[in-house]
């Protein structure tokens, strides 16, 4: 099954065009690959994707946040039976992908493309990044 632009908007407002090619280039070609060769289901999580910056600032944010799209975006993946899957889903990400920054939370992987060098963090629940090592 291949995804579609519209599981990447948490909003329900229309997704502009710039933000739906990158959607489509950075985020869902990479990992239709991974979708594919793995043979379980993968998703954007339900407030990940696309959220347009007066969300944000809706929220309580400061609309700086990666998923805005300013650049590449940001999406927050998870999968089936993320618990069992999750180290294997993680090798997939960093081996075939570009993403420069990953982040692993209890329920989903955090992919964006801030910075140069490619990053790898867990989180806790508070959204409190660990620099882990770089990938």
């Amino acid at each position: 099954m291949n995804f579609t632009i519209s599981e990447f908007c948490i909003s329900r407002l229309a997704i502009p065009q710039a933000v739906a090619d990158k959607i489509l280039k950075y985020h869902i070609v990479p990992m239709q690959t991974i979708r594919t060769k793995r043979g379980i289901k993968i998703w954007a999580s339900a407030h990940s994707g696309y959220r347009p910056r007066l969300h944000e600032l809706r929220m309580g944010r400061d609309g700086l946040s990666e998923h805005v799209f300013r650049n590449k975006g940001a999406v927050d993946w998870t999968c089936q039976n993320f618990s069992e899957n999750n180290e294997l889903f993680l090798k997939d990400i960093i081996n075939y992908t570009d993403y420069t920054r990953i982040a692993v939370y209890d329920t989903f992987i955090h992919c964006d493309y801030k910075g140069t060098e490619r990053k790898l963090f867990s989180s806790d629940s508070n959204s409190n990044w660990t620099f882990i090592k770089l990938i």
